[in-house]
């Protein structure tokens, strides 16, 4: 699993019960764009995992997370623009 939730992820709106507990893995399935969950703001990617290139117009988020699973430190790329994480981390695009 590619993601850790960064916060308590309720059920449904119950805050009684939790799908996820701040730092619980995460599937990738479940993790924008074809799940609900948001890259930075319920999840984060785990150092080393394996998580496929995003599209050049993906989200920063998107971008940060990829990065990180190349070896790239969360912190260091958290401040980075889109544009800045592409020419870092997306080689050609094609």
């Amino acid at each position: 699993m590619g993601f850790v939730a960064i916060r308590d992820i309720a059920v449904g709106g119950d805050s009684s019960a939790f799908a996820f507990r701040t730092g619980d893995l995460v599937h990738e399935s479940l993790v924008e764009p074809e799940g609900a969950y948001r890259l930075g703001v319920d999840v984060a990617a785990r150092e080393g995992a394996k998580i496929d290139r995003p599209a050049n117009n993906a989200s920063q988020a998107a971008w940060a997370a990829y990065a990180v699973s190349l070896g790239a430190s969360a912190d260091d790329v958290a401040d980075m623009s889109r544009g800045d994480l592409i020419k870092m981390f997306g080689g050609d695009g094609t």
